[in-house]
């Protein structure tokens, strides 16, 4: 994956307790973007990506709710912290260069249709 210079801001990653119960022997977590009918993003982090699109397609997630949320990328990583840690930088992306999101997204697109 290439690298993205974005001004790092001090973030640390803070799961609800309950969270390290559910966690236990996961080893692998989904930070995802989702186009919305509107043309925002959506970025996110799940445990289960399958029963996560199922929530933001069944209007079950408030922010996604009827805004008909296609996916365009994903990535895995091996701890709930990294995922948090990698949504964070991903939304600092969106919100200060669309333009280099747009691009991580393309070349995820590209790469999917060259392997399918």
């Amino acid at each position: 994956m290439n690298s993205v210079s974005v001004q790092q801001q001090e973030y640390t990653p803070n799961p609800p307790k309950f969270w390290s119960e559910k966690d236990a022997g996961v080893t692998r977590f989904f930070v995802y973007i989702l186009l919305l009918e509107d043309g925002e993003l959506y970025v996110g982090h799940t445990r289960e990506l399958r029963e996560r699109m199922l929530e933001h397609r069944h209007g079950i997630t408030s922010s996604t709710a009827g805004r008909n949320p296609s996916l365009r990328y994903f990535e895995i990583t091996p701890t709930r912290e990294a995922a948090m840690l990698r949504e964070h930088e991903l939304k600092q992306i969106v919100k200060k260069n669309r333009r280099e999101i747009y691009r991580i997204i393309t070349s995820f697109q590209d790469l999917v249709s060259e392997l399918n």
